[in-house]
């Protein structure tokens, strides 16, 4: 069912990112309030944190982008070598951001006919950073220019937000806070009536894209050292845990030193990159238990999530999966007493997901945009 060539542990990690959010989060949080510890650190991971901070749960959309980042240097490899032009490539590269950018508009309703719609979504926004990132990569090849490149976006976005601020922003306001941020105040003032977080923000802001084209780019930067045949498995795993160190220490002095907080619904420099240093650190991780080490036969669970990533969160989102768990699983989860009949509905709708990902694995069927 997969090549001999796929590098596996990239659709082993994407799977492990989406199993969280097809299921994963709310097996993990409601066993936890089963156990009498719903409150606990571990279930606490199961949820965005409030406004500043990480929790595990903030770190599966940035690393999903990531990977959209490093599978790239090997898809525009294989482009060239069947011969497409330039031209082609970029078309379709512009087409997958569209189409991206239309799928996570049709989650937010214009299929309705019904404005408003939101605009902003998370795949809308994973299709213009990776979009705009892809491009930069095949105009820009010496890997300096391109560090140079992701340094002066994450660079510029710090200083975007911490000297200009909402221009309402009273002496002595917090620059980073919900109501007072430039972003925010710029979705509030621009698109009004389509501001996903009670008016006040959206963690999806079109005005986010420098910083998620700053992580697209640097998940491209791991794809092109996996790209490294002079190089040994050991080294490139090496490498990766040596840039997961970097970025981990370069988003603390955006921290500390500059004053800017961990926030992922403004996808802040120091989010981008603290993000990518768990990105860095698991990609090393998968990439040497699956590829080089060979012990797959673990992954294949999340294999078959990964190879679908798309196509899983779309029936999620319209409900797919929620009516198939309905229909299979309802009468077996009613027989469970609370609290662990939170526990049952939830593996249901993970094997439901997981079920539905099985069949079209089986017929090769996978959704690629």
């Amino acid at each position: 069912m997969e090549r001999k060539d796929r590098l596996m542990s990239l659709d082993a990690l994407r799977g492990f990112d989406m199993f969280f959010i097809s299921g994963g989060s709310g097996i993990v949080a409601s066993l936890c309030a089963a156990l009498g510890c719903g409150d606990c650190w571990l279930a606490q991971q199961m949820h965005h944190v409030p406004w500043a901070g990480l929790a595990h749960h903030d770190t599966i959309f940035p690393l999903f982008l990531f990977l959209a980042g490093v599978s790239w240097p090997f898809s525009h490899a294989s482009q060239v070598a069947k011969g497409l032009s330039s031209l082609a490539i970029h078309l379709k590269v512009v087409r997958r951001m569209l189409v991206l950018a239309a799928l996570g508009m049709s989650i937010g309703g214009l299929l309705k006919f019904d404005p408003p719609f939101r605009v902003p979504s998370v795949l809308g926004q994973i299709g213009l950073s990776w979009g705009i990132a892809a491009i930069v990569f095949m105009h820009v090849r010496r890997p300096l220019v391109r560090g140079l490149v992701i340094a002066a976006l994450l660079a510029g976005y710090w200083a975007f937000m911490a000297f200009t601020g909402a221009p309402d922003a009273p002496a002595g306001a917090d620059l980073y806070s919900k109501q007072w941020n430039i972003v925010s105040w710029l979705d509030r003032t621009l698109m009004p009536n389509y501001i996903y977080v009670k008016g006040v923000y959206d963690p999806e802001s079109l005005f986010c894209v420098p910083a998620g084209t700053a992580l697209a780019m640097l998940g491209m930067t791991a794809g092109s050292i996996l790209r490294l045949d002079a190089w040994k498995p050991s080294r490139r795993a090496a490498a990766l845990l040596g840039l997961s160190f970097a970025t981990l220490v370069a988003g603390l002095f955006f921290v500390f030193v500059l004053g800017m907080p961990v926030v992922k619904a403004l996808w802040t420099s120091s989010f981008v990159l603290v993000a990518a240093a768990y990105s860095f650190a698991m990609l090393a991780l998968f990439y040497w238990i699956v590829d080089v080490k060979g012990w797959r036969r673990w992954s294949f669970y999340f294999r078959v999530i990964g190879m679908n990533s798309i196509a899983v969160y779309m029936m999620m989102a319209i409900g797919i999966v929620g009516a198939f768990s309905g229909f299979l699983f309802n009468g077996i989860v009613g027989q469970f007493a609370d609290p662990w009949k939170g526990v049952a509905g939830n593996v249901a709708h993970q094997l439901a997901a997981w079920t539905l990902l099985y069949v079209l694995y089986r017929n090769k069927a996978f959704l690629r945009v």
